[in-house]
This record gives C-alpha cells, sequence and structure tokens, in this order.
C-alpha cells in the first residue's frame, strides 16, 4: 500500500476513479437484473383470482 501512495498521485486517483466507476456500472446492471427477474416470477406467479 505505501508504494502505491508514493506513485503519481494522479494516476492513484485515476486508477481509484475507474475502480469505483466499473463498481457502480456492475450495481447498475445488478439492480436492472433484479428488477427484470422480479417482473418475470411477478409474471409467472400471479394470483389468477384476484
Amino acid at each position: 500500500m505505501p508504494e502505491f501512495l508514493q506513485r503519481d498521485l494522479g494516476s492513484s486517483l485515476l486508477s481509484i476513479s475507474v475502480l469505483l466507476g466499473w463498481l457502480g456500472i456492475s450495481f447498475v446492471f445488478l439492480r436492472l437484473l433484479a428488477i427484470s427477474i422480479k417482473k418475470v416470477l411477478e409474471a409467472l406467479f400471479k394470483n389468477p383470482n384476484k
């Protein structure tokens, strides 16, 4: 970790922001996937007595 901090500050911040960006994009895709699976399951198992 100390050798990471002793590098150029700009490249360190850039790599951290790229990492956080990829994490954010993956969370968004996981959220969309969960919502779509939920909608499919609700459509499959909806109560016909309503």
